[in-house]
């Protein structure tokens, strides 16, 4: 289903994905796997436009199964990816409150640098699109400590978000 998706047949992988990956894992019992499922399925459902639907299944059945879990790193991740979906949908607000509230902490607070520096870039992209007073000047700030970060650990997302930060010159 991976190889599908990568290769752009999101039909055949969505198809995979429900009827054989999604039944297996739950003959098996296997909660988690069955959540990171859910996960690909909303992936392919946002690339394809149907963001309620995508949203749907990571509010109502990916996230609460990381919360009963009680996997941090998974609920921030996909909390991440619900802001990215509100963001996508117009709710910048929601999506910034999301970013702020919930992505941003729990990242910093377990040490996830990376998702941190993520969020951080998403974060800067919703207030871009916002652009209500001062939202720029947040932006830059939050690019400024993403590079930052970027640069620290040597990974080639420090590029991208030097060209988002010329953006916001």
């Amino acid at each position: 289903a991976d190889i599908l998706s990568e290769r752009g047949d999101l039909d055949k992988a969505l198809r995979l994905l429900r009827v054989e990956v999604l039944a297996a894992f739950e003959r098996l019992g296997d909660v988690r796997s069955r959540a990171v499922t859910l996960g690909k399925i909303a992936n392919i459902l946002s690339a394809r436009g149907d963001l309620d639907e995508a949203l749907r299944i990571r509010k109502e059945e990916e996230l609460p199964v990381y919360e009963k879990l009680g996997d941090v790193r998974e609920r921030a991740v996909t909390m991440g990816k619900i802001a990215n979906i509100l963001s996508a949908r117009g709710d910048l607000d929601e999506a910034l409150r999301i970013l702020r509230e919930e992505v941003l902490p729990g990242c910093e607070s377990l040490g996830y640098a990376r998702e941190l520096l993520v969020g951080r870039a998403n974060a800067a992209i919703v207030l871009g699109k916002r652009n209500a007073p001062g939202d720029r000047e947040e932006a830059k700030r939050l690019l400024l400590l993403a590079l930052d970060a970027a640069r620290r650990l040597k990974i080639p997302e420090a590029e991208q978000i030097e060209g988002m930060l010329r953006d916001f010159e």
